[in-house]
C-alpha cells in the first residue's frame, strides 16, 4: 500500500553542511533502492520530512530513526494511504529553512520561525510542498 509519512525531529547534535550532505547522499541511495520518495527541510536544528512509499518500508525506516541517536523529539505529524505521490521526482529533495525562505514558513506559522513540531499534518505537507517548489534537483 502506497503511504505518506510526515514527521518532525530535532538534531541531537550540531550538523555542519558536510554531515548534512553525507546524510542526504546516504538517504538518496537507500531511498532509490526501496522506491521511497520524499523531501527534507532542515534549519540546522529541526528536521521536517515527508516520505512516500510502501507502508512496511516506511514503518521500518521510521523505526530506525527512533533508535538513531542523532534524532530526538521525534513526532509523527501524519501517516496516510495515498493514491499517488506528491514528491515523485525526489529520492530525497532538500531545502534549508534559512532566513531567505522565511516567507515560506510565514504562510503556515504566525511566529515566522521554522517550528515543525507545531504543525498539523496538512500544514507540514503544505510547507514541504512550498519548499519543494523552490528546491533544486537532488541528483536522482
Amino acid at each position: 500500500m502506497l503511504t505518506r509519512l510526515i514527521y518532525a525531529s530535532e538534531a541531537a547534535e550540531d550538523l555542519d553542511p558536510v554531515k548534512v550532505q553525507t546524510l542526504l547522499d546516504h538517504a538518496r541511495r537507500s531511498n532509490r533502492l526501496r522506491d521511497i520518495t520524499g523531501m527534507l527541510v532542515f534549519d540546522s536544528r529541526h528536521f521536517l520530512q515527508v516520505l512516500e512509499g510502501d507502508r512496511q518500508l516506511l514503518s521500518d525506516l521510521y523505526g530506525r530513526f527512533v533508535h538513531d541517536s542523532r534524532h530526538r523529539r521525534l513526532l509523527i505529524l501524519g501517516v496516510e494511504p495515498i493514491a499517488q505521490r506528491l514528491f515523485s521526482d525526489w529520492s530525497m529533495g532538500f531545502a534549508a529553512a534559512d532566513e531567505s525562505r522565511r516567507a515560506l514558513y510565514l504562510r503556515h506559522s504566525a511566529s515566522g520561525r521554522f517550528e515543525p513540531h507545531g504543525l498539523s499534518a496538512a500544514g507540514a505537507l503544505a510547507v514541504l510542498q512550498d519548499f519543494a517548489g523552490e528546491a533544486s534537483p537532488d541528483g536522482s
